[in-house]
C-alpha cells in the first residue's frame, strides 16, 4: 500500500510500540504496518497481550509463596548464589477504637484479633514484595530475614511492617521437595515472561 497524507484519508505507518505488539503475536513478522490493516491487528494483539499479562499475574498471585523466605543465614544443604539484599514495607492504619480494645483485651491475657489481623496483612504483603524483588533478580528464595515494626508518627495509629533479606538462586531447589521445586520454575518463567511483556506500551483500557 503507497503511504499518503490528505485532509479527505491518510494511509501512514504505525509507530513503532504498535508494530512491536503485532509482532509478538503475528505469525508474519513485518518491519511495519500501515494504518489501514495494521489498525485492526493491532486491537486484535493488544487484547491478546493485556489478557495473556492478567493470566501470568493471577497464577503468579497464586503461586508465589512457593518461594521460601526464611530468617536462617545459611540453611542446611542448600546450594546457592547470593545476588542481592531485597526490602518490604507496608503501613497498615489502626484507629482509636481498635487501640483501647486491644489494650482492654490484653489486660486479661487476650489478643486483639483486629490488630493481628492489620499485622498479618501487612507481613503478607511484605512477603510478597520480597518474593516478587527476588523473582526481579533472578532468585527463587530468600534468606536471612529480618523483620521489624515501628509506629509511624507519634499518635497518628499507623504501624509500619518492615521486611530485609537476602536474594539466592537456589541451584539445587528439589531439596524444598518435588512439587514446590516445580512451582518455582513455573514461577522463574513466568515472571520472566512478564518482565518481557512489560516492556511493550499499552494502555490498560
Amino acid at each position: 500500500t503507497e503511504l499518503k497524507s490528505g485532509l479527505m484519508s491518510s494511509t501512514k505507518l504505525l509507530d513503532p510500540d504498535k508494530t512491536n505488539v503485532i509482532n509478538e503475536y503475528h505469525d508474519q513478522k513485518s518491519d511495519g504496518y500501515c494504518n489501514k490493516c495494521g489498525k485492526e491487528l493491532y486491537d486484535k494483539y493488544k487484547s491478546a497481550l493485556l489478557d495473556e499479562k492478567n493470566k501470568i499475574s493471577s497464577r503468579l498471585q497464586k503461586l508465589i509463596s512457593a518461594i521460601p523466605v526464611i530468617s536462617t543465614h545459611s540453611p542446611l544443604n542448600w546450594n546457592y548464589n547470593i545476588l542481592e539484599m531485597v526490602t518490604g514495607q507496608s503501613t497498615t492504619g489502626t484507629d482509636v477504637i481498635s487501640e483501647f480494645t486491644s489494650s482492654f483485651t490484653d489486660l486479661f491475657g487476650a489478643q486483639s484479633g483486629r490488630h493481628n489481623k492489620k499485622l498479618k496483612s501487612g507481613e503478607d504483603m511484605c512477603f510478597a514484595q520480597l518474593r516478587k524483588q527476588a523473582l526481579d533478580a533472578g532468585g527463587n528464595a530468600v534468606i536471612a530475614t529480618d523483620i521489624d515494626y515501628s509506629e509511624l508518627g507519634a499518635g497518628k495509629g499507623m504501624i509500619m511492617v518492615c521486611m530485609a533479606g537476602t536474594a539466592v538462586k537456589l541451584k539445587n531447589s528439589d531439596v524444598l521437595g518435588q512439587q514446590k521445586a516445580k512451582h518455582i520454575d513455573e514461577l522463574v518463567s513466568l515472571n520472566d515472561r512478564l518482565r518481557h511483556l512489560g516492556q511493550y506500551k499499552v494502555p490498560e483500557y
